[in-house]
């Protein structure tokens, strides 16, 4: 905390009138008048860093206040106790200002104090502001390693810490295996081969700074290794019972024997492993160990590479501000409409405006109009809700719901609004949610809207926790995340699997029998993550294995598209997250055509053409046992195992006696459309 550089320690502004000398004297006899102490700003503005930090220093606090005679000096503290550090006024002014530059870091919120004293000695009421700096980088080391050296048998879980005092929350950012990304999870030596090695991990703390930080080490094995990695594969069912029992018999016998008489032994236990273990991996690595073992007990290992840690400046995540938000102006010519509700009435998700920024980019791009309806978007949006009419949903080919987050009832009135939207989905509408779109009208049984926790396809129930150092994101974590139609016009572009930074969400259902899955998360790649909480030792508690993340389906008469991740705020930046978007709102306003059967969509329409006398009963009944089937082996993944359930309901349909033209033709082009599907699916990625 020093005065700025360059310039008077204190600028002062001197009214209309100057105070003389002398009646400022004569005021300091009398005065009792404390000054009035103005809310002080800071330079740069707005923080430099993410989460109200700054990365960078100094930051300047800039004091002003007024007084009677005229202010002498400003003093500011970094507690209640004090001390106060003056900052004279040069020239006592009833309207004074002065800076000071403040370098001290990690002060937390409110923990600057500050107040203004006039020429009487009158001290103002003492006001605080947060002054919160961190510009050092998180540290990150590997307990696990001792002098360059880890056994065989090892996981490896980094040790993250933030420079104290700092803005702490750190994350891993990035993390590689050398020299390939990784995703950052605990890492198995046992999976690593005995030699050389480099991690580097990109830590960044709650402020934004980051740094990176390289280890290099060399993995060996012992005969401790040897024995915790086959009980391991005994355990896994990579190695039989017996083979393990031989295995370890020659082991022991190695030991006992020590130093080149061990040999012999070790040389046992190589046979034994390349003609008992069938596992490829498991044989190379048990077989890799002994070797080892016998090279260093006949002194014939090789020399060692050096090991050592380095580290080094990184870029920390991007900071992106709020949108300025404007209607979008409406094109007489447009292609079609399309409406963004955004309404909340539980927790705000902070990337609303982005989202509804990005989505009217792309209808300025690709011709269709945009409105908004969100009282809390006073810039952007509709005077009253369209939801109260038909006739002004109708309006709109589709419907974007982005993270309209509310429950008991939710955004929509149960008695005004909602049987509006439904009648409107009923009549071709569409649907595209986001988010938290899946965590809307969700709550008490009395409130709960059962027929839209249908549409969205299933309710959020929670999330992995995170880490602030993701910066706009505090839980948001690395996932792998699975193309699972590539034909879709939302997903066609992407890769059959990619990496997501996003908050990943647990549903209160199992979803995929319900709807025509897109997008699929890998658990594995993050229910062990580094940067949720202690899930590298207490592995989350997830959707069981399988887990849907964005789906498509016909429901009720009209078009759904759900898209579940689209937290972060930087994910409305990505024209390949936004393309994903795009093809929901094109498919569900009829732009563009996707195959978006479901099992369940069949299973409804049966029992419902059955109840209305539209399919013979015994044609309902063999429809939805062969169905049944088919969505049976779908589950398993036995896609093959579908087609001739499938093809059985189209024979059906084609029979005159099962039911009336209409219902039979409807049943058909279903159960080929899931025909298709299924071997779209089945095709090799």
């Amino acid at each position: 905390m020093r005065p700025r550089r360059g310039r008077a320690l204190a600028t002062a502004a001197v009214t209309a009138a100057a105070v003389a000398l002398t009646g400022g004297e004569a005021g300091a006899q009398t005065d009792a008048t404390a000054p009035a102490l103005n809310v002080a700003t800071l330079s740069p503005s707005p923080a430099t860093g993410h989460n109200g930090w700054y990365r960078t220093s100094p930051v300047t606090l800039n004091m002003t206040a007024t007084d009677d005679i005229g202010v002498v000096k400003f003093q500011y503290a970094f507690s209640a106790a004090g001390p106060f550090t003056d900052v004279p006024v040069a020239t006592p002014s009833v309207s004074a200002s002065a800076s000071v530059d403040i370098t001290q870091e990690g002060l937390g919120n409110n923990a600057v104090r500050y107040r203004a004293v006039d020429a009487a000695g009158n001290t103002s009421a003492t006001r605080q502001i947060s002054i919160r700096i961190d510009t050092r980088p998180p540290n990150v080391t590997w307990p696990a390693i001792v002098d360059g050296h880890v056994g065989h048998a090892t996981r490896l879980i980094p040790t993250r810490a933030d420079q104290a005092p700092g803005s702490g929350g750190v994350a891993v950012l990035d993390m590689f295996l050398d020299g390939e990304e990784v995703f950052p999870l605990p890492i198995s030596t046992t999976d690593l081969s005995l030699g050389a090695h480099t991690i580097a991990v990109v830590a960044g703390d709650a402020a934004g700074t980051a740094a990176k930080h390289t280890q290099t080490f060399i993995v060996t094995t012992s005969y401790a290794d040897v024995r915790a990695i086959l009980t391991a594969y005994e355990t896994a069912g990579r190695v039989s019972a017996d083979t393990a029992g031989a295995l370890r018999a020659a082991l022991d016998a190695a030991e006992a024997a020590g130093g080149k008489k061990a040999k012999p032994h070790l040389n046992e236990f190589v046979s034994i492993a390349n003609e008992q273990v069938a596992d490829k991996d498991a044989r190379a690595t048990l077989a890799g160990d002994a070797r080892y073992l016998i090279d260093a007990a006949t002194g014939d290992l090789p020399p060692e590479t050096p090991t050592g840690t380095s580290s080094e400046p990184a870029q920390g995540p991007a900071i992106f501000r709020d949108p300025v938000l404007s209607p979008l102006p409406d094109d007489p010519d447009a292609e079609f409409d399309v409406l963004v509700y955004s309404e909340t009435t539980g927790f705000r998700h902070d990337h609303i405006p982005h989202t509804v920024a990005a989505i009217q980019q792309l209808g300025a791009r690709h011709g269709f109009n945009v409105d908004v309806y969100d009282p809390l978007l006073p810039s952007v949006t509709l005077p009253t809700s369209p939801f109260t009419s038909l006739a002004a949903l109708q309006k709109y080919e589709t419907i974007v719901f982005e993270s309209t987050v509310g429950h008991n009832p939710g955004p929509l009135d149960p008695v005004t609004e909602r049987p509006v939207f439904e009648e409107y989905m009923r009549q071709g509408g569409g649907y595209v949610g986001i988010h938290g779109a899946a965590d809307s009208a969700r709550g008490l049984p009395q409130f709960q809207w059962p027929w839209y926790g249908n549409l969205v396809g299933g309710w959020f129930t929670n999330h992995p926790s995170g880490q602030n150092g993701f910066g706009h994101c505090g839980s948001c974590i690395h996932a792998e995340v699975i193309t699972e139609d590539a034909e879709h016009p939302a997903t066609a572009h992407l890769a059959r699997r990619w990496t997501i930074v996003d908050e990943l969400y647990n549903f209160d259902r199992h979803v995929r029998g319900d709807v025509h899955t897109l997008l699929s998360l890998n658990e594995n790649s993050y229910q062990r993550s580094l940067n949720a909480g202690n899930a590298a030792n207490n592995p989350l508690v997830l959707m069981g294995g399988d887990h849907p993340i964005s789906w498509c389906q016909n429901w009720d008469g009209g078009k759904a598209f759900s898209h579940i991740l689209g937290h972060a705020r930087w994910l409305y930046y990505d024209e390949s997250f936004m393309q994903i978007i795009l093809g929901g709102i094109l498919t569900t306003a009829d732009q563009a055509a996707a195959n978006c059967s479901s099992y369940r969509e069949t299973a409804l329409f049966i029992a419902g053409a059955a109840g209305a006398g539209a399919l013979a009963a015994d044609a309902a009944t063999e429809a939805a046992d062969q169905l049944a089937v088919a969505k049976a082996h779908y589950l398993a993944k036995r896609y093959t195992d579908t087609l001739a359930p499938l093809n059985a309901i189209a024979e059906l349909a084609a029979s005159e006696t099962a039911g009336t033209a209409e219902a039979r033709a409807e049943l058909a082009a279903q159960a080929r459309a899931l025909r298709e599907w299924m071997q779209q699916v089945n095709r090799p990625a």
